[in-house]
């Protein structure tokens, strides 16, 4: 997924688009798989809803309004040097 998608995503979710939630979770599918496996069998499907909560928490938190345009960032940059 391209940031880019993944920033329309999150606008959509942000008002409330199921599928666009839905879309994110499905993102993150692999990844929660990898975690699942790792973990045993009997604590499984708990650590599945609390990586969802975890998921939908941060999309609920971020604000896209806060995340600088290329040239917030370059200024940023340069200020850190």
């Amino acid at each position: 997924m391209t940031n880019a998608r993944l920033y329309t995503l999150l606008q959509q979710a942000k008002q409330n688009e199921e599928e666009a939630l839905e879309l994110i979770f499905s993102q993150f599918e692999k990844k929660i798989e990898a975690e699942l496996r790792q973990t045993s069998y009997d604590y499984r499907d708990d650590l599945r809803q609390e990586l969802y909560v975890k998921i939908l928490e941060a999309v609920e938190k971020y604000s896209i309004e806060d995340v600088p345009n290329f040239e917030q960032f370059i200024k940023g940059m340069k200020g850190k040097g």
